[in-house]
């Protein structure tokens, strides 16, 4: 017996913010590509901290879009949370290489991707189709 079940397509909002998030991670993986090039050329144990920060948010930046057919409340908060851990890690990590805060020169290039998506998951018609549950039409 099938089961048929009748859902609202995902909104534009949620969509592009999925669409950054793929992006981020896409470009993510192509540095870690030449990150671990970098730390394998010059045994750098360092830069095996920052690839594990990266992988881990790789991870679970991928985790969570995999998430957004759910539709559990819990998603955009997660998201945000995690795209906003992202910018101060980047913060600090600039930081601490420079030796000197800017913000003004720190924060443009850091959030670029990071904050349209928590922009984009904090709009209504988001928060609408995070609320709402998955219907199911068939006899029970």
């Amino acid at each position: 017996m099938t089961v048929t079940v009748r859902t609202e397509p995902m909104p534009f909002v949620v969509r592009a913010a999925r669409f950054v998030m793929t992006l981020q991670v896409a470009f993510g993986m192509v540095g870690l590509v030449f990150l671990g090039g970098v730390a394998l050329s010059g045994f750098a144990p360092a830069l095996l901290l920052l690839i594990a920060w990266e992988v881990a948010f790789l991870w679970s930046a991928s985790w969570l879009m995999g998430r957004f057919g759910g539709r559990g409340t819990w998603v955009p908060w997660a998201v945000a949370a995690l795209e906003l851990l992202e910018v101060a890690a980047s913060v600090v990590i600039d930081v601490a290489d420079s030796g000197r805060l800017d913000l003004l020169g720190l924060l443009p290039q850091n959030a670029a991707g990071p904050l349209p998506v928590v922009v984009l998951l904090l709009l209504p018609p988001s928060w609408r189709w995070f609320s709402q549950r998955k219907r199911t039409d068939a006899p029970s």
